[in-house]
């Protein structure tokens, strides 16, 4: 079953089972990965963003997936030292289902007492939207390749 076929019903947190990544899920990560940045970051070219980013972009984080169905529908990777979310991915036809908070929950539970933190690119309106709503307070800002950024942290720990 596709993703854009269990999109059409609704789930809640109890349907979705998040889980540390296995080798077997990489190649569906990568695809995520890739359909996922090109429909958030509308501002950049496509072309940008290839397949194999996944693993170099990923390399030495731990990475947790969110599944539905037997089927892997997004991931959150996180260097867990300084518990800081790299990346946070759902695939679109899947988005505003709970699959981006349960991933948030799982890390929560992953770094403990740690405050989670991560970058968001400020023209990722959608993303932005959803930090804030989970209550991740804003930092510091900044400007790298892809545009300005805004760093977000958690109030919350486990």
């Amino acid at each position: 079953m596709t993703s854009s076929e269990i999109s059409n019903r609704r789930w809640t947190a109890s349907d979705i089972i998040v889980r540390r990544a296995a080798r077997e899920d990489r190649s569906r990560l990568a695809d995520i990965f890739l359909v996922a940045r090109r429909h958030a970051f509308t501002w950049l070219l496509p072309s940008r963003f290839k397949h194999n980013d996944f693993k170099r972009e990923t390399e030495g984080e731990l990475i947790i997936v969110a599944e539905v169905e037997g089927q892997v529908v997004g991931f959150a990777s996180i260097w867990e030292p300084d518990a800081f979310i790299h990346h946070l991915y759902v695939d679109p036809a899947m988005h505003r289902r709970g699959v981006g908070r349960a991933l948030i929950a799982g890390l929560v539970e992953i770094c403990g007492d740690k405050p989670l933190e991560l970058k968001c690119q400020t023209n990722n309106k959608p993303a932005m939207a959803f930090y804030k709503r989970l209550g991740f307070q804003t930092a510091d800002s900044g400007v790298s390749d892809m545009g300005p950024w805004i760093r977000f942290r958690a109030p919350f720990a486990r």
